[in-house]
């Protein structure tokens, strides 16, 4: 049973992605009242688990569109190339140098705030993230869009910060992930 409901959510998720890829080549002239930059950002960072298995990192690429976004990420739970590795007690020992892959589809405003629903190795999860960055919040608070193509290295320099929490009684995945990338 489990694994048809698995099949079927992940059928959803690429369902979703297909759907919504249109929305990738929408015409500028659509949104010409909204200053939000769209795009795909795609950073790196820093994985905090709830549970004590060692700091870890994660790779994302998520697209943002006005209201709407969708990703994918990669984490790596207990092995940070940053640190030394943290030795797990028994409990969270199955979580420690484990690697979980997620796909996400969700709700927002622009790349400032995200709300997602995913699906990946470990089963259902929520998500809050926020990928912002300086010409977003200036192009915002001004009321005035630059151009993509007029777009700097620094203007594409994008801060990334994310909570997740899987669903069922098991929290040992829950994590903060912050980190950095571009927007292209």
């Amino acid at each position: 049973m489990t694994t048809i409901i698995q099949r079927a959510c992940l059928a959803i998720s690429l369902l979703t992605i297909v759907l919504l890829s249109p929305l990738t080549r929408a015409d500028d002239s659509r949104y010409g009242g909204v200053h939000l930059i769209r795009g795909t950002v795609i950073s790196v960072g820093r994985v905090d688990p709830s549970a004590s298995v060692g700091t870890g990192y994660f790779i994302d690429a998520n697209y943002s569109s006005v209201a709407v976004n969708f990703g994918a990420a990669t984490k790596k739970f207990g092995d940070s190339p940053l640190r030394a590795s943290v030795t797990p007690d028994d409990e969270d020992a199955r979580a420690s140098d484990k690697r979980v892959n997620n796909v996400y589809a969700g709700i927002g405003f622009g790349r400032i705030f995200q709300l997602q629903a995913g699906y990946g190795n470990q089963g259902q999860l929520l998500r809050l993230r926020s990928d912002f960055n300086f010409r977003s919040i200036t192009d915002f608070l001004t009321q005035h869009s630059t151009p993509k193509q007029r777009l700097t290295l620094a203007d594409r320099i994008t801060f990334t910060l994310a909570a997740e929490q899987y669903k069922g009684d098991d929290d040992i995945f829950n994590n903060v992930t912050w980190g950095a990338g571009l927007l292209f």
